[in-house]
């Protein structure tokens, strides 16, 4: 009898694992979106986009929109991986632990932000190292956002006091000034029609409310948000929607008018990116192997429409791209160290009427 390697069965065994999850993962999303077969399911699988060698866990995501280039901050490698047409074209390496990558129009640089308190800039096309600042030993800069209109990029960085939110110019690569917050954010999101930055201050079950006009800065209790490190803005609809990173899980609903507390729903645990589509009025909430879609009914009520299995180890981290004239909508999502070879993979969704 011919004797078969115990390393054969096990890659025989993680292929047809792969394989059955994929397909349950198609029968799942069908039935939780709609009873009609034939009807198009709010996610559905479009791609696996292999990262072979990309180990540890796996960070935020930017956009270059110039060159419709995907990048991955991969903090556990120590790498931010870019991909365009569904490949990786390049590996940003030097970094530590880089946790939020920006692509700024205009200026065409990309900057990444590291644990270590580094925010470096790249030429978009070179990938040549433009300039570091540094905010301090370990100042965990973190979160990036970019202002076009007032041409001023965002950074979350700092712990416990002196926690805040840095600007930046892009065209000189200069610090200005910071709102200090008080501890560290774990997510914010800025206002295109006002003056407002959103701020998610777990560690104070607060939302931190700026006026990046006056300097002004208020806070909102929110009890029961300290493990939640997600935030995304309904902002004609006057929501922040935030979801929690450990357990048990749980998706809460806010008015920005006021700071009221307007829904809590069931929700998957281990969410560090939740997004809002205000086409379809969707919440996506990727967590911890399931993506959890939630219909808005009105600003005040939410329904659950799907629970998606993505598979054991699929990550919290994400990023969902809004439809244009010659894309559909995608909802990207990493799965750390998956592949059977050795490596990560970013899963491509598209995002269903």
């Amino acid at each position: 009898m011919r004797r078969v390697s115990l390393i054969g069965l096990v890659s025989v065994f993680v292929l047809v694992t792969l394989l059955v999850g994929w397909e349950l993962n198609q029968r799942s999303v069908r039935s939780a979106g709609s009873s009609d077969a034939d009807t198009i399911p709010p996610l559905y699988l479009r791609s696996r986009i292999a990262l072979p060698g990309v180990y540890g866990r796996m960070d935020h995501y930017g956009l270059d929109t110039k060159r419709d280039v995907l990048m991955v901050s991969a903090l556990g490698n120590n790498t931010v991986e870019v991909i365009s047409n569904w490949k990786r074209v390049h590996t940003i390496t030097g970094l530590e632990h880089p946790q939020g990558t920006l692509y700024v129009q205009g200026v065409d640089r990309i900057v990444v932000s590291s644990q270590s308190g580094k925010v470096r800039f790249y030429d978009a096309e070179s990938y040549k190292l433009l300039k570091t600042l540094d905010f301090g030993d370990d100042a965990d800069t973190d979160n990036l956002r970019y202002d076009p209109a007032a041409k001023r990029i965002y950074v979350g960085f700092g712990e416990d006091q002196t926690g805040a939110i840095g600007v930046i110019d892009p065209s000189t690569m200069e610090h200005l000034k910071d709102f200090k917050l008080g501890s560290h954010t774990e997510s914010f999101q800025l206002e295109k029609n006002g003056p407002r930055i959103f701020a998610n201050l777990p560690d104070q079950e607060s939302f931190g409310v700026i006026d990046r006009k006056t300097g002004a800065v208020t806070k909102w209790k929110i009890p029961g948000i300290a493990k939640n490190h997600s935030l995304a803005l309904d902002e004609a609809g006057h929501r922040l929607f935030t979801a929690e990173l450990a357990p048990p899980g749980g998706l809460t609903v806010v008015d920005t008018e006021s700071g009221r507390v307007v829904a809590h729903l069931p929700c998957v645990m281990g969410v560090d990116d939740v997004w809002f589509d205000a086409p379809r009025k969707r919440i996506y909430a990727p967590g911890s192997g399931f993506i959890d879609v939630f219909q808005q009914v009105d600003p005040d009520h939410y329904n659950a429409i799907a629970h998606v299995p993505v598979g054991a180890g699929a990550g919290s981290t994400s990023l969902l791209l809004p439809e244009s004239r010659t894309t559909e909508g995608t909802l990207y999502m990493s799965w750390p160290n998956m592949l059977p070879q050795g490596g990560s993979e970013v899963l491509l969704f598209y995002v269903g009427d």
